[in-house]
């Protein structure tokens, strides 16, 4: 049981593509082998796949078993002892990258390799309203947010986390935005100096920009007067922050007042 153990061990401590490239090996050399070593019993080459298979997976159905001396330590020896722990531990390998690739999912350190995506700046609640507003007009399209926190918040297929900063390009190529359909930039709400929130907005806008420059943004900013500067830049839509809102909302009350 030791040494199988640090077989077992040793097997699964190997690279992907030489336990895969090993497990095929395998099992094409005792498909060949087994009517070669004993013809009367694996009379073809399907029955002696058939037998491989059903050994190494342990199901074992009787149909087919090797009669003779040679067949039987050539099974004992290549399917029983090296067969059963090379594809069990293909089997643990596989189910350990699936686990690592979603894990990395969830703290957004893959890829997006997806096109006419959405991407939205920022995991904030005027972020989660807008990922409920996009989910409900459009059953395609996808959603990537950039954000700096540990895991995403959400476990829909159609909604992917990037981590990172917006304003380094590196992040916004990782979310693939020179493929997206549309940038979507909020105000950061961790920022209490507006004045520092619409600066980093327009960094990323430019960024966005500049990478990208048929790609629709859309910037939520916090003082009018920054307007002008996010106009140079040649962005498509603003969205007026609550702010400018109550502002422009008291003045229509006063200019309906006189």
């Amino acid at each position: 049981m030791i040494i199988l153990r640090r077989l077992y061990l040793q097997a699964t401590s190997l690279s992907w593509l030489i336990l895969t490239a090993s497990t095929i090996i395998l099992i094409v050399f005792s498909t060949f082998m087994l009517p070669v070593i004993e013809p009367t019993t694996f009379t073809n080459y399907a029955d002696s796949l058939w037998f491989t298979m059903t050994t190494i997976l342990t199901v074992g159905y009787g149909d087919l078993y090797p009669s003779t001396g040679a067949g039987r330590i050539f099974t004992a020896v290549f399917l029983y002892i090296i067969g059963i722990g090379l594809f069990a531990s293909f089997i643990g390998k596989a189910i350990e990258s699936l686990s690592l690739h979603k894990k990395s999912e969830e703290r957004g350190e893959l890829m997006f390799k997806g096109q006419n995506h959405i991407v939205i700046i920022d995991w904030s609640y005027k972020a989660e309203n807008a990922i409920a507003e996009i989910l409900q007009q459009d059953d395609q399209i996808e959603i990537v947010v950039i954000d700096r926190i540990e895991k995403t918040k959400e476990s829909n297929t159609r909604i992917h986390y990037v981590r990172g900063n917006a304003t380094h390009e590196k992040v916004l190529r990782q979310a693939n935005v020179q493929q997206a359909k549309a940038v979507l930039i909020f105000a950061d709400d961790r920022i209490d100096d507006q004045m520092l929130t619409d600066g980093k907005s327009l960094l990323i806008a430019t960024t966005v920009e500049r990478m990208s420059p048929d790609v629709y943004t859309t910037v939520e900013v916090e003082r009018e007067e920054h307007l002008a500067s996010f106009s140079h830049i040649k962005v498509d839509k603003f969205i007026m922050s609550n702010g400018t809102i109550a502002k422009m909302a008291v003045n229509s009350i006063f200019s309906e007042a006189k």
